[in-house]
């Protein structure tokens, strides 16, 4: 009997521990409902009309969600890459590496903006540009990194429309950006 009640404080505190860890998400705002990316752990607010898909390329795991199409174009897009083992691919740490592609970005793009920090343990960074290459003429790109020196792991998330509604676009994309949940751990 008193094996079997060791036993289960033991189950209770793990449980306890497990959902500890991970704190509860906020209520999503109106017209948003979160949703889990179970395999980067990473929690994501959809917007009520936007579709979500995933496809795995090796190690590697990207989403995208697209927005409603809007007029003739192509409506808003969310672009989420998360990829493990950045030392052992790129010869390098996840800080740095972020730093080669905004340099990259900045010699074929004029960066409209720019900015880096910490989040926790991950260190931040993002930038946005129009973009001009062939066929994405009159793109505006939004790039926020979240890279992960201690465990390798970097997510990429990329928001994008086009630059004539980049403004009311924006609106969507900034809630998206900034309530994007990553697991410090992964």
């Amino acid at each position: 009997m008193r094996a079997w009640c060791l036993r289960g404080i033991g189950l209770v505190t793990s449980l306890l521990v497990l959902f500890a860890a991970e704190p509860p998400l906020p209520a999503a705002p109106d017209g948003f409902t979160w949703t889990r990316l179970t395999e980067i752990r990473a929690d994501l607010l959809k917007p009520k009309g936007w579709n979500l898909t995933r496809k795995r390329k090796g190690d590697s795991e990207t989403y995208r969600m697209t927005g409603p199409k809007s007029g003739a174009g192509a409506g808003s897009a969310l672009d989420i890459n998360w990829v493990g083992d950045v030392p052992g691919k790129a010869k390098m740490k996840p800080t740095q590496y972020v730093a080669t592609l905004i340099s990259a970005a900045g010699n074929s793009h004029k960066l409209l903006e720019r900015s880096s920090g910490t989040l926790g343990t991950l260190a931040t960074a993002s930038f946005r540009y129009q973009d001009s290459g062939s066929g994405r003429d009159g793109i505006m790109v939004r790039y926020q990194f979240f890279a992960n020196d201690q465990t390798g792991s970097l997510y990429i998330a990329a928001f994008e429309a086009r630059a004539q509604e980049w403004t009311n676009s924006w609106n969507t994309g900034r809630v998206l950006m900034e309530n994007f949940r990553v697991d410090p751990s992964f």
